[in-house]
């Protein structure tokens, strides 16, 4: 066993390991939240009343919602992008959430890369009502780093875990002493050779 070389080999894989760790870390930014207070003090019977909700970026994220009302309503938050359209913005798929007939609801939902909802309130009854809610959206805007750089990150800290990982291998399992020169054997005190026989 070598254990300078197990010593040597440990500090490189952590510090291998160091670095792939980071990048569950620097793949991603930290995660946002933007709430917004909606009221509507009279939304006008048998109509629709909308709300654009805009945020600055683009990305995957989640969205919740708490509604109240003075009447009946149809309420539902769907992911939306710019169009030419009166409001400028269009749904771009189903609700991420919807009620039918309540006054008041509470939910939540996850949504794809989107910049806006629409919140649409439909009011069916006869008379006006009073809307209010509060809409918070949670979005986590990204790595704050080029895809490239990640990757030099992640092949840096594979190839210092592989280098640390084999020399850690060959620090337990090489002997020691293999490459030190032998020893030469003692030949002890010099005897000189007996005398020949007269002849």
């Amino acid at each position: 066993m070598r254990t300078w070389l197990v010593i040597l080999g440990s500090i490189i894989a952590v510090i291998g390991a160091g670095l792939i760790v980071s990048l569950f870390f620097l793949s991603s930014g930290p995660v946002t939240t933007t709430q917004y207070s909606i009221d509507n003090p009279s939304v006008a019977p048998h109509s629709n009343w909308v709300q654009v909700i805009s945020r600055s970026i683009s990305t995957q994220s989640s969205v919740s919602i708490s509604w109240a009302t003075t009447g009946l309503a149809n309420v539902s938050l769907t992911p939306a992008a710019p169009c030419s359209s009166p409001l400028g913005v269009c749904p771009t798929g189903p609700p991420v959430l919807n009620w039918t007939l309540v006054e008041s609801g509470k939910g939540s939902g996850a949504s794809s890369s989107v910049s806006q909802y629409l919140l649409k309130v439909m009011n069916p009854g006869d008379s006006p009502f009073r809307f209010s809610s509060v809409v918070s959206v949670n979005y986590n805007p990204g790595s704050p780093l080029p895809v490239w750089s990640l990757g030099l990150i992640l092949l840096a800290g594979i190839i210092l875990l592989a280098i640390g990982g084999i020399a850690v291998f060959l620090g337990l399992f090489l002997p020691g002493g293999v490459y030190e020169e032998p020893e030469e054997p003692s030949l002890g005190p010099f005897e000189p050779p007996p005398p020949e026989p007269p002849t």
